[in-house]
């Protein structure tokens, strides 16, 4: 846990105190929100936990594991332990008020279903599972029961709405159900079944209160963050505030007011579902009730008591299958489904001037225009027939009726007559529900239905080339002649442009991380229409559009996975056509984002803090707005600041900007390579050793194949730990303590760092495949090699293979009999940690048989200034040169000691009563080598 260490303490002799310091730091592992506990991760079962009282139970048992400890090394001591659980202890009421002084550090809990059978990590924040998984089966009492309550349209709304909750997009459509119709006509059935499919997940709120404006609490229900809200039998009715509502419904950021507790903003993540016997109030045509409403009517079909109770008993067999058979039917219709959805028979029962419109519809309709005196001569009849007393006042019903004309001119010619307030442009639409207006059709702008494309005919005189098998330009520019007409352009190739043409680059992701057209295109449907093409891969969208303004201040990032890409100087389109639209290239002149103006003044380092500064604006692209200059800028600052002689060390932000170099889209490899050329620290800095915080030796070893990852470690004499694929995170943590391992400075370090910086199964593996070729010079990385304590390979004067020594200490020899270059099957991902285990308890044997090396190691390590990770080859020339790089060779004679320059050996006068030899002599046992000459007792 990272919010607190256990500490000792001796308050008087022969007593030791035990007790939990809590950190006023960011923690990832705690989370506070409104100066109250929120959650804390829960290691052992993988989930974090929102029971205050787990704090207790997993601080107590470290301190408990702590006080033992101290208690074996100082058994006469009296040990006074502060646990959390003994209120007479204080700490407790520590924690407490520790968390009110923290500010809100909290990430949303349980923004996803989560079912028995899903794959969850830490960083999901996933706090509880349903009991059940997802997965097909038989549901025929839901579907007898959902098919008689309902008709086939009203219950494909339901299953919609369960199917987003199961797909995880529910927090994202901006839609609520209300399932209207009278008493016992099913309402509460379907409610009662989802209650039952996501349980612990749902909160039950009054959407009275939410209408209100007068009830301050009424967003209390939602301080859990809940994923699903239901009322059985609400009353929306009478609205006097529609504000809460609207924002619950978009998923807005909305204020948690909680009594006696500080006020805090959270994003709301609930789909509402409310059953009602009256309609829902909608009072005009600007309602955002309208497009938010999903309204759901029972058919009026009912059972017998016994044959209802007897399928309702049924339905807790057939969760999952209900959840899997809802999750495909929202799957096939669409997440747009129902954007263009208007509740008809809710805004007929409850809005008047709707009402009117409709009545006199065929009129409207016919004419496709009217006059304000026209239409209010209308409204007044009708409301006289209607016996509607509390008419509109003229002024009112001139704004209402512009909602239903798609024009409004307030002076119109009509031949020889001018008229006042004319509509003109009858919306047709607003009075159908049908899906035309709902489906998930995309416009038809981008519709890619051609082969044949505008952009060739336009820039058919530009100047292009093919790109070579690297996907870069044959060419330099200056010696291109061909142009794009020359070319088949369903190739790869390159294009120049002219200045003024801008192209939105389209990489959304989907929830499997792989390019999604679907997302892509729903994106590119908000922009104007203009000429659009499909990348290379199919997946991604490209929109092209002149820009009537200054291009060298347009920023390249328009948000997460939307590029916006501009061509300057020698830089040209890469293009490869596929299918496209017919539509003409728009001009667009505004809406884009503006790249702040930066004036870098590397003269202005000082400081370590203002270099971290630089390097995380960089990371969020704050300067340059792309990866490659951002890298660039990165080590300009940094080589700035090495030549400057200021004292700095940001090795740990490596990993980070590693990550940052590896997303480049085009230029990952020139990125990398830049990266290892950075000078993360100063050069005072450089000698400096990795601190551990655990003194606790760890022996470890990793296999690695195409799609499995496997590390097992063990503490000395303890039982090893195998972790299959494991995370970053548990990669992070293994790594504070003291680890030893065979031949691990070359091999093992190096892909635990990997995988530390989010390498995946393949990218380790071929990084393992690079190291054993020995094929290529940047398969390393520098800060991987200080990861451990020590190598047993390298300290030991017998150097021979982890098997040999096998061999000659008697120890269990394992082979594992599988290809390293193919993928194992998961049944036998079992065996491979199994002979991981041979190998680490192997390492262990080993350890202990070359202590006396181990103490040479140390030794050495100590009259060098080194550590014990160091090889030998580095601990005995910096004992003989010191911190001097280029040192001036004086030669000694071993037998006397004289040396070449009149003095005397430095390394014999640390050891009198030594006898050394060269190293051609016979080693013995009890020898210990450096470099090329041992020395022995006499």
């Amino acid at each position: 846990m990272d919010f607190y260490k256990i500490k000792s303490r001796i308050p008087k002799k022969g007593v030791i105190e035990v007790y939990p310091d809590f950190f006023n730091c960011r923690s990832h592992d705690l989370m506070v929100r409104g100066g109250e506990f929120y959650a804390v991760w829960d290691e052992k079962n993988g989930m974090w936990s929102t029971d205050e009282l787990s704090v207790q139970s997993l601080v107590d048992a470290d301190l408990k594991a702590f006080a033992e400890n101290i208690k074996q090394n100082n058994p006469d001591d009296i040990i006074r332990v502060k646990y959390l659980l003994e209120n007479s202890s204080g700490s407790w009421k520590e924690f407490k008020k520790y968390c009110k002084n923290l500010p809100n550090m909290f990430h949303q809990l349980d923004t996803k279903i989560t079912f028995k059978n899903s794959e969850v990590q830490k960083q999901d924040y996933v706090s509880k599972r349903l009991e059940y998984p997802i997965e097909p089966g038989e549901h025929s009492a839901y579907t007898e029961l959902s098919t008689t309550l309902y008709d086939e349209e009203e219950l494909r709304k339901l299953e919609w709405c369960i199917g987003a909750i199961c797909a995880g997009d529910s927090t994202r459509i901006q839609k609520f159900a209300v399932l209207y119709g009278e008493a016992g006509a099913g309402k509460s059935t379907m409610l009662n079944i989802i209650q039952m499919l996501f349980k612990d997940y749902y909160t039950i709120f009054e959407a009275k209160a939410l209408a209100s404006s007068s009830d301050q609490f009424s967003t209390e229900v939602f301080k859990n963050n809940p994923l699903i809200a239901i009322q059985h039998d609400g009353d929306l009715s009478k609205i006097e505030d529609n504000t809460k509502l609207n924002s619950i419904t978009s998923h807005e950021e909305i204020v948690i007011n909680e009594k006696q507790v500080k006020r805090y903003s959270l994003k709301s993540n609930a789909f509402l579902f409310m059953a009602t016997n009256k309609p829902v109030k909608i009072t005009d045509s600007k309602s955002g009730i309208i497009r938010r409403l999903i309204d759901i009517h029972p058919s009026g079909r009912k059972f017998g008591v016994r044959k209802y109770q007897s399928l309702m008993d049924k339905i807790p067999f057939e969760l999952g299958a209900i959840a899997d058979h809802c999750l495909k039917v929202y799957q096939e219709m669409g997440k747009n489904y129902y954007n263009g959805y208007r509740p008809l028979i809710m805004i007929s029962e409850t809005d008047v001037f709707f009402n009117f419109m409709e009545e006199y519809y065929p009129v409207f309709k016919k004419e496709d225009n009217t006059t304000l005196k026209s239409a209010y001569e209308m409204y007044k009849v009708y409301c006289e027939e209607s016996f509607i007393e509390h008419k509109l006042p003229k002024y009112k019903f001139k704004t209402e009726l512009m909602s239903y004309f798609r024009g409004f001119n307030e002076l119109k010619r009509i031949e020889d007559t001018v008229v006042r307030s004319y509509y003109y442009g009858f919306k047709t639409d607003k009075f159908t529900s049908s899906e035309e207006n709902s489906k998930d059709d995309h416009p038809s702008n981008l519709s890619f239905d051609s082969n044949k494309s505008l952009f060739d005919k336009i820039f058919s005189d530009c100047p292009a080339q093919y790109g070579n098998d690297e996907e870069k330009p044959l060419n330099k520019w200056s010696n291109v002649k061909t142009m794009l007409k020359d070319l088949d352009t369903s190739k790869l190739h390159y294009v120049k442009v002219p200045k003024n043409l801008i192209v939105i680059d389209f990489d959304i992701k989907g929830d499997n991380g792989e390019k999604s057209f679907e997302k892509n295109l729903e994106a590119a449907s908000k922009w104007p229409a203009t000429y659009a093409e499909l990348s290379k891969s199919g997946q991604g969208i490209h929109l092209h559009y002149y820009y009537d303004n200054d291009i060298s201040k347009l920023s390249h990032v328009y948000s997460d996975d939307v590029e916006i890409k501009t061509f300057n100087g020698n830089s040209s389109l890469r293009r490869k056509l596929t299918r496209c639209n017919d539509i003409s290239i728009a001009t667009i002149s505004s809406g884009l984002p503006i790249k702040e103006e930066k004036v870098v003044d590397f003269k202005a380092i000082e400081n370590e803090k203002q270099i971290r500064s630089r390097i995380k604006k960089c990371l969020n692209k704050e300067h340059h707005g792309a990866t490659k200059p951002e890298v660039d800028f990165i080590y300009a600052t940094l080589e700035d600041a090495y030549k400057s002689g200021i004292t700095y060390d940001v090795r740990d932000l490596r990993p980070s900007i590693l990550a940052f170099a590896n997303g480049s889209t085009h230029q990952a490899l020139t990125c990398i390579k830049i990266v290892n050329k950075m000078k993360f620290c100063s050069e005072d800095k450089e000698e400096e050793q990795k601190e551990f915080e655990h003194d606790k030796i760890i022996f470890f070893d990793v296999e690695v194949f195409p799609n499995l990852f496997v590390v097992v470690w063990k503490a000395k004499n303890n039982k090893p730990v195998k972790l299959i694929n494991p995370t970053s995170e548990t990669i992070e943590d293994l790594i504070k303590y003291k680890l030893v391992g065979f031949n691990n400075r070359r091999y093992d370090n190096h892909i635990l760092y990997a995988r530390l910086i989010g390498y995946d199964n393949k990218q380790l593996y071929n990084l393992s495949q690079r190291i054993v070729k020995g094929d290529s010079k940047n398969c390393f990385f520098k800060e991987a090699y200080n990861l451990s304590y020590t190598d047993i390979y390298d300290f030991s004067s017998k150097k021979q293979s982890l098997k040999k020594f096998e061999i000659e200490l008697g120890i269990h020899h394992q082979e594992l009999g599988l290809k390293w270059d193919e993928e194992v099957p998961k049944e036998m991902w079992q065996l491979v940690a199994d002979y991981c285990v041979n190998d680490v308890v192997a390492t262990e044997a080993v350890w202990e048989d070359r202590q006396g090396d181990f103490t040479a190691r140390q030794i050495l390590a100590e009259l060098a200034h080194g550590t014990v990770n160091d090889t030998t080859n580095s601990l005995t020339t910096k004992f003989i040169f010191g911190n001097d790089r280029n040192p001036e060779l004086v030669y000694t004679d071993l037998a006397t000691g004289e040396m070449s320059d009149g003095g005397t050996s430095p390394f014999i006068n640390a050891f009198p009563g030594y006898e050394f030899k060269d190293g051609k002599n016979l080693f013995r046992g009890e020898d210990v080598g450096f470099g090329g000459f041992v020395w022995a007792q006499p």
